[in-house]
């Protein structure tokens, strides 16, 4: 046999060592990657940031929206979102994001958009709130320090109108019909950064707004943008001016209550959330609803969509079976389901079903959603910017035949700034007074 060479031993010795060290820093470099990707370790340059952020978004957001090629376009989209990466550098925090919401709401879906972001890129905004009317749009709420303005009309934005403000603000989110675009303008009317875009801003970042009370005299005041989180601290113009209470209003952050209404004999169930109430679940709300329904007169059963946008669509399926069970709550003529822009999506779909298998008579005004759209839908989180992305993962026809581009109501009534500030409910007088 042959013997070992002569110091063959430390040679040996010598080489294993050098083998477990490789495998040392083989097992560290893959304990790194698995940390750095539980733990996401950003670049550190703000560029490297952003260009990981954009790419994550390219990458993923086509991957996962239904129907993406139809909705957005392959190719359209891979264009612009190059010509964002390659900006990125040159243009500010908010640009690139407000890039990314115009790209998102060319696709049209309702349901997908670009959320505002958090901090420390989250945008500034009036500290007002409008609301379209059937005349035009009112300030809803302010700040304390312009609180003299509730319940005005706003005549002018900067130098547009507020029409001319929103077809500016219409291509940074998503819309599928004109009902939505005048619920959701209001939105974007007030963020700064947008009206910036729109040149509506002052040097000093003011806006200048004209506004119209009652007497119809306009008056001009310099607005000054707030943080994003400072819109908690706005006074109503219910509360600023103490109008009268209309009963749509009573308990609007409650999931969902009802009330019996003695001298018109009509049993009012307001449904603000396709979401169980922690406290009273669905079931047990209707078997208490039915309960009292079963022991006094009613003449007409009104159920309130119309600030309803959504949530699980099972949700109401114990009080829709109740109202199917009984004929004096739900027969012909008795059962009026109201509507409006702020019915969408789940609440879109209660009340197509109320329509279809309850036969209920709509009264409002149309959805801010179409039948036949998008939704089923995600969020999708950017590593280092933490944007918020939504998208849609299922297509629903709820029409067949045809393709509206809302429910409409049986008959149309819209509110005005007058009623609204004299607290009147047109929408709910023409349901309690409703007949063939």
């Amino acid at each position: 046999m042959r013997l070992a060479p002569k110091n063959s031993h430390w040679k040996t010795l010598r080489i294993a060592g050098v083998a477990l060290a490789l495998l040392f820093c083989v097992a560290a470099v893959l304990v790194w990657h698995i940390v750095a990707a539980a733990q996401h370790i950003p670049p550190a340059t703000r560029e490297g940031r952003w260009q990981e952020d954009l790419s994550f978004f390219a990458r993923e957001y086509p991957s996962d929206h239904k129907d993406f090629g139809k909705v957005f376009g392959k190719e359209k989209f891979a264009a612009e979102m190059a010509a964002i990466e390659q900006a990125a550098a040159q243009i500010s925090d908010a640009e690139i994001i407000l890039r990314l919401m115009r790209l998102v709401a060319s696709g049209h879906v309702g349901h997908s958009v670009v959320r505002f972001p958090p901090e420390p890129m989250a945008f500034h905004r009036l500290p007002l709130n409008f609301v379209w009317f059937s005349d035009g749009p009112a300030v809803t709420a302010a700040s304390k320090e312009y609180s003299n303005v509730l319940g005005a009309r706003v005549v002018r934005i900067g130098t547009m109108t507020p029409e001319e403000v929103e077809a500016g603000v219409a291509p940074y989110f998503s819309y599928e019909n004109e009902t939505w675009l005048h619920q959701q303008s209001p939105i974007y009317m007030i963020v700064q950064e947008i009206l910036h875009e729109l040149k509506l801003t002052n040097t000093d970042g003011t806006v200048d707004i004209t506004f119209a009370k009652a007497d119809g005299i306009p008056f001009t005041l310099a607005v000054a943008p707030a943080d994003w989180s400072a819109n908690a601290a706005l006074i109503t113009a219910i509360d600023g001016l103490k109008l009268p209470a209309a009963l749509y209003r009573k308990n609007s952050k409650t999931n969902y209550w009802y009330e019996y209404l003695p001298d018109s004999q009509t049993l009012y169930i307001q449904y603000n959330r396709c979401t169980d109430d922690p406290n009273l679940s669905m079931k047990d709300f209707s078997k208490d609803l039915f309960t009292f329904a079963d022991t006094h007169t009613i003449q007409r059963t009104i159920v309130d969509l119309r600030f309803n946008q959504g949530g699980d669509s099972s949700v109401i399926s114990p009080l829709e079976r109740g109202l199917k069970n009984r004929e004096a709550l739900s027969g012909q003529d008795r059962l009026i389901t109201l509507i409006g822009p702020a019915t969408f999506s789940s609440g879109l779909m209660a009340a197509m079903d109320f329509r279809d298998d309850l036969h209920a008579v709509l009264i409002g005004e149309p959805t801010g959603e179409k039948p036949n759209s998008y939704g089923e839908v995600k969020m999708l989180k950017l590593p280092n910017s933490k944007l918020e992305i939504s998208y849609c993962t299922k297509f629903f026809r709820l029409t067949k035949n045809e393709d509206p581009p809302a429910l409409a109501p049986d008959t149309i009534v819209r509110r005005s700034i007058a009623d609204f500030l004299a607290g009147r409910d047109p929408v709910m007088d023409a349901a309690i007074h409703y007949s063939h």
